[in-house]
């Protein structure tokens, strides 16, 4: 399989920083079972030409519909080369049924529409966007390293925030401005409509958590656990949060049950499970030392995390009260952990690119030979 082709653009949730773990912290695994996933490949996506190049990890919904965030055909000719190349979110449905959901094809009119976040519900699908109401266009200069410069035209209209809202089926249905008074970086919507941002104060770029009425505005602001956020959105090259910004610190949104948990990517921070009515509940799960959480795998029933450090290329299901390790399971040369869109109905669904086609791929765990239980070992200094 051609995987570490297929998935080399855009994985921005795979950065290094790999740490290493001591032989103690191994043996804590021991008493999680190691279970291995093989996959069974069916029959592609029909209506989706799909180009080998997807954003990491896809997204899903409780049901067994996967998202995945790709490149479009022709995608990179369009737009001048230092552009951002356009990308389509699809949606593809345990039958293999698929629907886009093109965001600057929405009625009202938005243009430049950039895409900062997307979340998918059982009913509904919201993007957070950034756009202009209207086309003021600019000519510009760019210059490459190499000296070689090129004009084009930009919008320099002032720019907004905004929700749209679309359907399962890709309709959309409304689009709002946000004047809330922070600046939100990830969205989730709970089945009531109520929505959950997260994002940081303009003036101290401090995290905020906050629940936006069905309008968009202002219900109020959260308050989790004293030490479960940074104190700074912003990642720094020394990891304090303090001085020059180097780049906004990843975060991620998944549904939970009608819950939405809220995960620190590649941190020490806790899991925040956040409920409709607002209340947050603090999931710490029991890792070996050198082992972090690198983002959630979504999951109709328990909790999934993919993992990073000595245990790399893993998936532990933990224990959403506990926080203990439940099982492991490895992926073997057939997908990588982050290509696991989710786990449903007791499956790992997946995917693959083959012959410009999306191919499902359906996993299956099995428990180990007692040969593959051998905890990992510390890394060599």
């Amino acid at each position: 399989m051609r995987l570490a082709a297929v998935f080399s653009l855009l994985l921005t949730f795979l950065s290094a920083g790999y740490a290493q773990v001591t032989s103690g912290a191994a043996s804590k695994l021991q008493d999680a079972p190691l279970y291995r996933i093989s996959f069974e490949r069916r029959e592609p996506v029909s209506g989706i030409d799909a180009p080998p190049l997807f954003k990491l990890p896809f997204g899903c919904t409780r049901d067994g519909t996967a998202f995945i965030t790709m490149l479009p055909a022709g995608g990179l000719a369009q737009g001048p080369q230092f552009a951002p190349p356009p990308l389509l979110l699809v949606s593809v449905s345990p039958s293999g049924q698929a629907r886009t959901f093109p965001i600057d094809q929405s009625t009202e009119q938005l243009y430049n529409s950039r895409e900062l976040d997307h979340y998918p519900s059982d009913s509904t699908v919201v993007f957070l966007v950034e756009a202009a109401q209207e086309k003021k266009l600019t000519t510009r200069t760019y210059t490459s390293k190499d000296g070689n410069s090129q004009q084009y035209s930009d919008n320099s209209a002032e720019r907004h925030m905004y929700l749209l809202f679309f359907d399962r089926e890709g309709n959309h249905k409304r689009t709002l401005e946000l004047s809330t008074s922070f600046r939100p970086i990830r969205i989730g919507i709970f089945p009531s409509g109520t929505l959950l941002a997260y994002g940081y104060s303009e003036q101290d770029h401090a995290p905020k958590l906050a629940m936006l009425k069905q309008d968009g505005t202002l219900l109020r602001f959260l308050q989790p656990e004293e030490g479960s956020t940074p104190n700074s959105i912003f990642q720094t090259k020394d990891g304090s949060g303090k001085g020059p910004a180097v780049y906004v610190a990843p975060t991620e949104f998944v549904s939970f049950g009608d819950s939405i948990l809220l995960v620190h990517n590649k941190s020490t921070f806790p899991l925040l499970e956040v409920s409709e009515t607002g209340s947050i509940r603090v999931i710490r799960p029991h890792l070996p030392q050198g082992v972090r959480i690198d983002s959630l795998v979504p999951s109709d029933q328990d909790l999934y995390v993919r993992v990073m450090g000595s245990d790399l290329g893993s998936i532990y299901e933990i224990d959403a009260q506990s926080g203990r390790v439940r099982r492991r399971f490895e992926t073997g040369n057939d997908a990588i952990p982050a290509s696991i869109a989710c786990v449903h109905d007791g499956k790992f669904l997946s995917f693959d690119h083959g012959e410009g086609k999306l191919v499902p791929l359906v996993g299956t765990a099995d428990p180990s030979t007692k040969a593959d239980q051998a905890p990992p070992r510390a890394a060599s200094k």
